[in-house]
């Protein structure tokens, strides 16, 4: 229920949709929280999946398929010397559930189990080009758009348009809208049915990547996430 929603949700409207009394519905969600498959935001008092999630309901953990992904991430590494992440889409953030770190002095590192505006993420807009104009804009319907720098999207119908040039290049940029000297170049993953389940990305400092070495690095991206696609499951690993 709380995987399938837009927004997070009350305790009245999660109660409500499980058949459950408050009382009961508020153990359950205690108990899910204090290990991770709930996150509860305390301001709101709004409760949304939690990261553990993933772990258990990954189709890309189950059936041993996790060190195969694991190594083609490796392999990106040797090859393009940056960070590498694989990413799912969770309400309007992305959730990191993969990274494999840079060899250069100088890398981007990513919390594993962390969050980001898809709006403000490479990663984000390329598992959103997978979706219908009216999807994203239903997605982000109640979503506040904070402006993290200059660079940020700002409104629904700005994000809009990156997802149309996305959509056109096969590739998505964050070039420093989430962190002022972060960029990203990003791929969305599809699975065999061709769904977009996960995005596969590079982040690195800005003003690295310039002219061939990026098309080098987007290329490179491209062929794992085909790799990485035919391991995903035939349903969405959406959380």
């Amino acid at each position: 229920m709380l995987r399938d929603a837009v927004a997070p949700m009350r305790l009245t409207d999660i109660s409500r949709a499980l058949g459950l009394n408050k009382v009961t519905a508020l153990r359950l969600l205690v108990t899910l929280e204090k290990f991770g498959f709930v996150e509860k935001d305390l301001q709101r008092k709004q409760y949304r999946i939690g990261s553990n999630a993933f772990y258990v309901g990954s189709g890309y953990i189950a059936e041993g398929k996790q060190q195969k992904m694991f190594q083609i991430m490796s392999r990106l590494v040797q090859e393009l010397k940056h960070t590498i992440t694989l990413s799912v889409l969770d309400g309007s953030s992305v959730l990191f559930v993969e990274r494999v770190d840079g060899t250069e002095r100088v890398k981007v590192t990513v919390d594993i189990g962390s969050r980001v505006p898809a709006y403000a993420s490479a990663s984000g807009k390329a598992i959103l080009s997978g979706l219908s104009d009216s999807e994203i804009r239903e997605q982000f319907r109640t979503v506040k758009f904070e402006r993290f720098t200059a660079q940020t999207v700002s409104n629904a119908g700005q994000l809009l348009r990156h997802i149309a040039k996305v959509r056109s290049d096969g590739f998505a940029v964050n070039n420093e809208e989430s962190e002022v000297g972060l960029c990203a170049l990003a791929v969305p993953v599809k699975n065999q049915s061709g769904k977009c389940v996960a995005a596969l990305a590079s982040a690195f400092p800005a003003g690295l990547l310039k002219g061939e070495q990026r098309k080098g690095f987007i290329t490179k991206l491209q062929a794992a996430s085909k790799e990485i696609g035919v391991l995903a499951p035939e349903d969405s690993c959406r959380v």
